[in-house]
């Protein structure tokens, strides 16, 4: 089941009204989108690797198609604009590589919004197993971040991504130093990376809501399958970021959740 006011929170999404029998239908288009990216972005990664222009202009094309279809016809709109381009220009392949790193992450970023309006959010339980209001006088503005990932180089781009904003961001390399760090501490929200080794995200998100901390948990991801997901929601997450790293969505993502918390 949809959740229809999530859906049409995403930016992407411009749906017509739809009555009961066209909601259905809009559905089942939504869910054939979320099926079939995956083995799209393998194809045009492959098509990108291998400098196929031609293959790489075609499958881009068919997501272009299915945005349309699902309604995200600026999406679509702005990639055909590029596919243009690049065939009346002569592209270099690192500038082809970066437009289609990034659109590919923003379609990823919505297949996953999409999942999301799917699994509609609850309240957060702690150890105890019953579940807390938020009592936290402090202004959102003064809010405290935990970042946790292998990568030194996405640390530096959550840096860099929230220099402006107003959050004490505290990075950490592994799942092994966050939970050193919340032997003192309890953040307001949690950004973990999934894919790190020793202790994956998965795994670290288990243990933080094992050990009381309550705060939403927001997973990076370059992954965007239903498996991965339902495993993140499963483990506690609340909701994702797609690398590489867009700074609107990341602003975003994080003002909906410490927002919500005051509501």
């Amino acid at each position: 089941m949809i959740d229809k006011k999530l859906l049409f929170e995403i930016p992407a999404l411009k749906p017509d009204k739809l009555d009961d029998a066209q909601m259905n239908q809009y559905g089942q288009l939504l869910v054939s989108f979320i099926d079939s990216f995956p083995e799209s972005e393998q194809k045009i990664k492959a098509a990108m690797e291998a400098k196929d222009r031609e293959s790489l202009a075609a499958n881009l094309e068919e997501i272009c198609t299915i945005l349309e279809k699902i309604q995200a016809s600026e999406m679509a709109s702005e990639c055909r604009e590029f596919i243009n381009e690049m065939k009346k220009h002569d592209y270099e392949s690192d500038k082809i590589e970066a437009y289609v790193t990034a659109f590919l992450g923003t379609v990823a970023m919505l297949s996953i919004d999409i999942q999301m309006a799917t699994y509609p959010e609850k309240k957060t339980e702690t150890k105890s197993g019953k579940k807390k209001e938020n009592t936290d006088p402090r202004n959102p503005d003064e809010r405290a971040i935990l970042a946790v990932d292998d990568a030194a180089i996405s640390l530096t781009m959550l840096k860099k991504s929230l220099v402006d904003e107003p959050y004490k961001l505290t990075c950490v390399t592994s799942g092994e130093n966050a939970l050193q760090f919340l032997k003192a501490n309890d953040p307001d929200l949690f950004i973990l990376d999934i894919e790190m080794p020793k202790m994956n995200g998965y795994e670290l998100a288990e243990k933080i809501r094992e050990n009381g901390h309550e705060a939403p948990i927001i997973f990076l991801t370059g992954n965007s399958t239903k498996e991965c997901v339902a495993k993140a929601i499963q483990a506690g997450g609340s909701d994702f970021i797609v690398k590489p790293i867009h700074k609107e969505n990341l602003a975003r993502k994080i003002h909906k959740h410490l927002h919500s918390q005051n509501a």
